[in-house]
């Protein structure tokens, strides 16, 4: 019994020494629980599958991930990698990779990094990738929401989001 104990005990200090992994969600446009289904079309250059996410001047937000913090992970939320892949059709498009962080409907934090200068090449997917450090004041109530703002008036396709949760 005593070696049983000991034993027990010494698995369970390795497991709270272990590092820990980050958290990974992953929407490849096809049917998800994300919002902004409404953006989500069909189109035969989709960067994988058959679907993207469509954002225009009607729909200026991607399909976005957006989920309270204590069911994306139990510990301290450090940094999000967010990476998704995006088609432009001119060099004059204006988009910019958005967190936003809320509590009780109401913005507490925002953060908004532009494109604008890094998207070169037109009617050819390229990979975005963007990282967003968390604000040490967040809780674990708050909600945070990720995904793709399209200010100008042309269309832009977003497929494949990958976000990194970095505990």
């Amino acid at each position: 019994m005593k070696k049983l104990f000991v034993t027990l005990s010494a698995i369970a200090i390795l497991a709270s020494c272990e590092e820990k992994k980050p958290v990974v969600f992953q929407n490849d446009t096809e049917p998800h629980e994300w919002v902004g289904q409404m953006t989500v079309k069909e189109k035969p250059n989709a960067h994988s599958g058959k679907s993207v996410s469509v954002i225009d001047s009607l729909n200026p937000y991607s399909l976005g991930f957006h989920k309270i913090i204590q069911d994306i992970s139990p510990d301290k939320i450090k940094k999000i990698t967010y990476s998704y892949w995006i088609l432009i059709r001119s060099a004059n498009v204006k988009v910019a990779s958005v967190m936003s962080i809320d509590l009780e409907g109401k913005n507490i934090n925002w953060q908004g990094i532009p494109q604008e200068g890094k998207l070169k090449e037109i009617n050819k997917w390229v990979k975005v990738n963007d990282t967003f450090e968390i604000p040490a004041n967040i809780e674990s109530k708050d909600v945070l929401s990720l995904f793709v703002w399209n200010t100008s008036k042309e269309e832009i396709l977003v497929d494949d989001f990958e976000i990194t949760v970095e505990k």
